[in-house]
C-alpha cells in the first residue's frame, strides 16, 4: 500500500536508535487513547443504565459492574491473536484494522439500546482492543530489553495518566453540574445521560486523526539497525550477523506453546495473579457504582482518580527500576502483603469515604506493580517470542475471575440496594478477601526467578543473544578506536625501526 509506504519512507529518515525510541513510545501513548477511550465505558456505567432506564429498558444500576470484566476478559482472550495477526498482515496494517474495528463498535454502542447487543459490542470492543494494544509494547520491549522493567512501567504509568485524564473530561461533559444522586435515587436524569453519547460522538472525531499520528510515529524494531550507526560513523563495511529464519516460526510451536501452558508453574501464576489482587479488582470495578450510591460526589470520584494517575506516572517507573535490579520473588511477596493489608483497611474503616478513597488509590498503586512486574516476569521465565500466547492464558483465567467478581457484587445488589446496605456486605467481602489474598501470598512464596525450558528447538536463545547483547553503541566505538590507536601505535613502532634499519644502513 502507497500510504504505507510512506510512513516507512518517513520513519526511515530517523537514524538514531535513541530517537526511533523515544517517537515510537509516544506513537504507542498516542494510538493507546483509542483503546484506553473506549475501556473508559465502565468509567460512564451508571449514566449509560441511567440512559436505559429512560429509554422503558428494564435495568438495574449493577449493570454496570459487568462492563469492565467482561471487556477486560474479551480483551485478554483476544490478545494472544496479536502476535499472530503482526505475524500474517504486518504491525501498521494491524494497528490499522484494531483502530477501524474500535471505531465502528463504538459508533454501534452509542446508538442502540438493547441491553444484550451492547454485551455483544463490549465483548467486541475487547477484541478490537485485544487485537492492537499488545503490538506497540512488545515492539517496544525489544529496543531496550533489559530496561523493560523502568520503560514498560513508564508506558503503563502513561496510560494510567491518559486513562484517568479522559475520564476527567468525560465527567465534566458529561455531568458538568457535578449532579449527585439523593439518597433514594438509582439513576440520573436523562439529560445527563444523553450526554455520554455526546462524550463519544467527539472521539470517534478524534481517533482517527490518532491513529494517523501513531502511523507516523511508530518504529517497527530491526535488529539490524543496533550496528548502523557504528557502521556509518566508522566508515565498516561488514553487514550485521542476523539469521534470516530468526524471526520465523518454527515447526515445534504449538508443541513448546502446548508444553509451557500444561506445566504445573501456570496454575501458580495464575492463582498468584487472581486471588492475591482479589479485593484491589473488587474494589476497582464496584467503585463507581458503590460511589454513587454512597453518595460520593461524582467530581470527588474523578479527581481522586486523576490523582492516582498522576501519581502512577512517578511510581510506575520506580515499580519498573525495583523490577530491573532485584528478584520478582522479593518483589511479589511485596504486593502480596500490601493486597492484604489493603484488605485489612477496606474492611476496618469501610464506612469511611476518605479512607475507602484512599484505599482505591492504594490498590491503584498496587496494581501498578502487578502490572508492571508481573507481565515483565512472564516474559523473563517464558521468552519473548511467546510471551503473548504464555500472557494471554494466564490473562483469561484472570478475565474470567472479574467476570465471577462482577457477578458477586450484582448478586448482592439483589439484596442490598443503599450505600449502607452496601456497606454491611463489602465488609465481610473485604474480611474475606484477607484469606483469598493470604492464598495468593502462600503461591507467591513458591515462585522463583527460573526460565522455562523449552524441550523442542524455538531460536529463543539466539533471539535473546542478539537483542540483549552486553555491547552497546558506545563500547563498540571505544573498542573501535583502541582498535585504531593500537594500530597507531604498531605503524610509529614500525616506522621508528624502519628509520633505526635505514640510519645503520647509512653509517655502513
Amino acid at each position: 500500500m502507497n500510504i504505507l509506504k510512506y510512513f516507512e519512507t518517513f520513519q526511515n529518515k530517523i537514524k538514531k536508535k535513541r530517537t526511533r525510541y523515544i517517537l515510537t513510545f509516544i506513537g504507542s501513548i498516542i494510538f493507546g487513547i483509542g483503546g484506553i477511550a473506549s475501556m473508559g465505558i465502565s468509567q460512564y456505567s451508571v449514566y449509560i443504565t441511567s440512559y436505559y432506564h429512560h429509554n422503558q429498558v428494564s435495568i438495574d444500576m449493577q449493570y454496570g459492574n459487568l462492563i469492565m470484566p467482561i471487556l477486560m476478559l474479551s480483551n485478554s482472550i483476544f490478545a494472544p491473536l496479536a502476535g499472530v495477526i503482526e505475524n500474517k498482515i504486518g504491525l501498521y496494517l494491524s494497528l490499522i484494522l484494531s483502530s477501524l474495528l474500535l471505531e465502528i463498535d463504538l459508533l454501534l454502542f452509542i446508538n442502540q439500546t438493547n441491553v444484550w447487543f451492547s454485551f455483544i459490542l463490549i465483548i467486541f470492543l475487547g477484541f478490537s482492543n485485544g487485537i492492537g494494544m499488545p503490538i506497540p509494547g512488545k515492539n517496544l520491549f525489544c529496543y531496550y530489553p533489559k530496561k523493560g522493567g523502568f520503560l514498560g512501567s513508564l508506558m503503563t504509568s502513561s496510560f494510567i495518566l491518559m486513562g484517568t485524564t479522559i475520564s476527567v473530561i468525560g465527567e465534566k461533559i458529561i455531568n458538568p453540574e457535578k449532579y449527585t444522586l439523593a439518597k433514594d435515587e438509582q439513576f440520573y436524569p436523562l439529560e445527563i445521560s444523553q450526554n455520554y453519547i455526546k462524550f463519544y460522538k467527539y472521539f470517534l472525531l478524534i481517533n482517527p486523526f490518532t491513529l494517523i499520528l501513531a502511523l507516523l510515529l511508530i518504529k517497527k524494531y530491526d535488529p539490524k539497525y543496533e550496528d548502523e550507526l557504528i557502521q556509518e560513523n566508522n566508515n565498516l563495511n561488514t553487514e550485521p550477523k542476523v539469521s534470516k529464519n530468526m524471526f520465523k516460526r518454527d515447526e515445534n510451536y504449538t508443541k513448546n506453546v502446548k508444553k509451557a501452558i500444561m506445566d504445573r508453574r501456570i496454575l501458580r501464576l495464575v492463582g498468584i495473579s487472581t486471588l492475591t489482587p482479589f479485593v484491589v479488582g473488587f474494589s476497582r470495578n464496584t467503585f463507581r457504582v458503590y460511589g454513587a450510591l454512597a453518595s460520593i460526589s461524582g467530581g470527588v470520584m474523578q479527581y481522586s482518580q486523576l490523582f492516582t494517575g498522576f501519581s502512577n506516572i512517578f511510581v510506575g517507573p520506580i515499580w519498573g527500576y525495583i523490577n530491573d535490579k532485584y528478584k520478582y520473588e522479593i518483589i511479589i511477596k511485596i504486593l502480596c502483603g500490601s493486597c492484604i493489608f489493603q484488605s485489612l483497611l477496606f474492611s476496618i474503616f469501610i464506612k469511611s469515604n476518605a479512607i475507602y478513597i484512599l484505599c482505591i488509590f492504594l490498590g491503584s498503586i498496587i496494581m501498578s506493580g502487578f502490572m508492571s512486574c508481573s507481565h515483565l516476569h512472564i516474559l523473563k521465565v517464558y521468552g519473548i517470542k511467546y510471551s503473548l500466547e504464555i500472557g494471554g492464558v494466564i490473562g483469561i483465567f484472570g478475565g474470567v475471575f472479574n467476570i465471577l467478581n462482577a457477578l458477586l457484587s450484582f448478586i448482592i445488589s439483589k439484596f442490598y440496594h443503599t450505600g449502607e446496605e452496601l456497606q454491611f456486605a463489602y465488609r465481610f467481602i473485604y474480611i474475606a478477601g484477607i484469606f483469598i489474598c493470604g492464598m495468593g501470598f502462600y503461591l507467591a512464596w513458591h515462585e522463583k526467578d527460573e526460565k522455562f525450558i523449552y524441550p523442542y528447538s524455538t531460536k529463543e536463545e539466539e533471539y535473546l543473544t542478539m537483542i540483549n547483547s552486553d555491547i552497546n553503541e558506545k563500547e563498540i566505538n571505544n573498542q573501535i578506536s583502541n582498535d585504531i590507536n593500537s594500530i597507531k601505535e604498531i605503524e610509529m613502532e614500525t616506522s621508528t625501526s624502519s628509520d633505526v634499519t635505514d640510519d645503520s644502513i647509512k653509517i655502513e
